[in-house]
């Protein structure tokens, strides 16, 4: 089964890439060696790798690479090369994340900009997987081919991530942004309601036929604060979609807080204007956007043909059908396809961690079961969406031989854990450790609890950030600690009570904080409250709300005790970490978000130097030279008022976008700017002239102008 691929040389790759790609990359590369030369301060490069999506580990001298996958999709191909990166530049291993990214881990800063070019070359990029921009846009796992479709969602979603990408209007915002798309009527696998967007299928009759659209919701978030997004409309048509988002961006990038960190989703910025100040906002922002027809082009290239099924599926014996193993497995981890004869498969990835060696294995089973198609789900599994019946059994047999046919997919065993304190510099206990310590317990003293608690899921975050999504699960784990005579103690902030169920989703509630090796306890303890409580089908959410907050406290409370480090010296120390001291992080800080600027702080020279050397260039008859010297000096003159307003743009195309944004907009600037990035990008695309550079300096100068008016009034 094994796929022989004729291997590129680097310089091979770097020729076939597109030009945006090859001239990003190379220029990161130059920055690294200004950074490791210390020609750039640690802020700067900061804010440049994280755009790349390259994070400072938890350990010393070695990166993390958090990589795009958008709506979860990968081909056979994507996936070998992700294997191939790992074991190039990386630790021989895929971690899968709830943001249907894949990230890699002790990445040496210099190997980066090639393995993004090997990863480009199949259609990966990292831009954007980190930073104060839209992140990875995630859909339904499901999309495309499950039985409860509204429809196909994919496409939308990759669609707008291609409007997003590299686009000025979401580079410089005051923090991130989360979009996701669900296609399925019946169920939530994406979470449109903890996201900055969700948008949801929906299809409505309009003039007696059937019009595509979405049900959407703003606003919602996780992390420390978490909030429920609101329902903005019951139906979008398809066509407004990326008009609607570029002004919902604009309006979160605009008035988003950018001095409080911590205050500066999306979500705040609506509790701060309530919603109807921002609705308005919105659609005031809408009734005046330029919308460039091309922005919708997409629609008319949908191509929802199923792939075509492979007829040489490999024998097996008959015995396998009737294996109770092969039962088990096909009851838990099959489900049916909207297409008749095929079916998805869900394979169960414990802790969303694969190894390389495993994951081209898996590349190679796609190519025959699943048309090479494959999907990572926000739980951290991988789904096969198009796996013929009469093909179940062998592609069992395959997994197996890869250790990848466990059962319990979407099951309370198949718990969702972030990497915690394995190797994030924010994370406080390790997430893996515990769910690994719950998983040993499912096979043995919960075990009795498997049909009670069918249904039910388990996550575990490192901290309060929610990376495992944990105030979303029926049982959540939070990361925290607790002192005992002098000790640190690794413990857990217990969440119950939440779930994705669509416009019914809920929040889990916090209950109280224990030590991290009575967390197992505290999970056998609920399960039996939930099993003595229940009446009838009582869903366990709806029983943990009955009962209330203090009596599931009280019902715990036993938990809290730590015995002195002499009785149990086991509680001292996180789970999977047995052999270490636990002790907390000081004095560093996470990079989820990273600095909104940098330490060097603009000034006019700049924009004065870069004036004077236009005007000279223009006496010498250099007019293309001087056009773009006067266009860096608009740049570099607004970039000092946007640089008050905590606004530290990347280019000077991004600049003039944030200054006509933030300054024009707000009514900071004249209204006669208003389209002047346009208007520069214009004058720049032009054939070069005596006449066009003439205008160039002259409009470089007013900025200059107008931009120190700005800023006295501002300072």
């Amino acid at each position: 089964m094994e796929v022989q691929i004729k291997q590129k040389s680097m310089q091979e790759i770097i020729d076939g890439l597109p030009q945006d790609v090859r001239e990003e990359l190379d220029l990161f590369e130059r920055q690294i060696q200004d950074y490791l030369g210390g020609k750039t301060g640690e802020i700067k490069f900061q804010k440049i790798r994280l755009q790349l999506g390259v994070y400072a580990q938890r350990q010393e001298g070695v990166q993390m690479q958090r990589i795009k996958i958008p709506f979860g999709g990968l081909n056979s191909a994507q996936l070998r090369r992700l294997a191939d990166c790992s074991d190039k530049y990386a630790s021989n291993f895929l971690h899968l994340t709830t943001r249907q990214d894949v990230q890699l881990y002790y990445i040496d800063l210099k190997d980066e900009p090639n393995m993004m070019r090997e990863l480009a070359d199949v259609g990966i990029t990292t831009r954007e997987a980190c930073g104060n921009t839209v992140r990875n846009v995630t859909a339904c796992h499901q999309a495309g081919a499950s039985p409860s479709d509204t429809f196909d969602v994919t496409p939308y979603a990759e669609a707008f991530k291609n409007f997003m990408l590299r686009n000025p209007i979401c580079q410089n915002m005051g923090r991130k942004f989360k979009v996701c798309f669900e296609g399925c009527h019946d169920k939530d696998h994406a979470g449109i309601m903890i996201h900055d967007l969700g948008f949801r299928a929906r299809v409505k009759e309009v003039d007696g036929e059937l019009k595509r659209g979405f049900q959407i919701y703003v606003g919602g978030g996780l992390g420390a604060s978490p909030s429920l997004g609101h329902l903005w409309t019951e139906f979008l048509p398809v066509e407004e979609m990326i008009p609607f988002s570029a002004s919902v961006v604009r309006i979160f990038d605009r008035f988003g807080e950018r001095k409080v960190r911590m205050k500066a989703r999306m979500k705040f910025l609506i509790r701060k204007l309530g919603m109807d100040e921002f609705r308005k906002l919105v659609e005031e922002e809408r009734a005046k956007l330029k919308v460039d027809s091309s922005w919708n082009d997409y629609l008319d290239n949908i191509d929802e043909t199923p792939p075509a099924r492979n007829l040489n599926l490999p024998s097996v014996p008959e015995s396998v059908e009737s294996d109770p193993l092969y039962i088990a497995w096909r009851e838990t981890n099959v489900l049916p396809n909207g297409q008749e004869g095929l079916n998805m498969v869900n394979i169960k990835v414990h802790n969303g961690d694969i190894t390389s060696d495993t994951a081209r294995a898996l590349a190679d089973i796609t190519d025959v079961f699943s048309a090479s198609d494959i999907r990572i789900s926000i739980s951290q599994n991988l789904i096969l969406r198009w796996v013929p019946t009469e093909g179940l059994p062998a592609l069992y047999l395959a997994l197996n031989d890869i250790n990848l046919a466990q059962p319990g997919a979407e099951t309370f065993e198949d718990i969702t854990a972030c990497p915690g304190a394995d190797t994030c510099r924010l994370g406080i206990t390790s997430a893996k450790g515990l769910a690994s310590r719950l998983n040993e317990d499912m096979k043995n003293g919960l075990g009795k609890f498997k049909e009670l608690s069918k249904g039910l899921n388990i996550k575990i975050s490192g901290c309060p950030n929610s990376c495992a999504q944990h105030v979303s699960a029926n049982i959540g784990f939070q990361g925290a600690s607790l002192a005992k005579e002098g000790r640190n103690v690794p413990a857990e902030q217990v969440y119950v009570g939440g779930g994705l169920y669509g416009d019914d989703t809920r929040l889990a509630t916090s209950i109280i904080k224990v030590p991290t090796r009575n967390a197992p306890k505290v999970v056998k303890k609920l399960l039996e409250l939930y099993r003595d409580e229940k009446n009838g089908e009582e869903h366990f959410d709806l029983v943990m709300e009955r009962l209330g907050r203090d009596r599931i406290k009280e019902e715990i409370t036993e938990f809290l005790q730590i015995p002195s480090f002499e009785e149990d010296p086991s509680f001292y120390q996180d789970w999977g970490h047995e052999e270490e001291k636990f002790e907390l992080q000081k004095g560093v800080k996470g990079e989820c978000a990273g600095a909104t600027v940098e330490e060097k702080v603009p000034t006019f020279a700049d924009a004065d130097k870069r004036l004077q050397q236009a005007e000279a260039l223009l006496k010498h008859g250099e007019y293309e030279t001087s056009i773009m010297e006067a266009f860096h000096s608009c740049a570099a003159s607004a970039h000092v008022p946007l640089y008050t307003k905590l606004v530290d743009p990347f280019t000077s195309e991004q600049t003039m976008w944030e200054f006509e944004n933030l300054l024009v907009r707000t009514g900071d600037s004249d209204e006669k700017w208003l389209d002047i990035s346009s208007v520069l990008k214009d004058m720049i695309d032009q054939e070069p002239s005596e006449e066009l550079a003439v205008e160039m300096l002259e409009v470089a100068k007013d900025l200059y102008s107008e931009c120190e008016r700005i800023q006295a009034n501002l300072a």
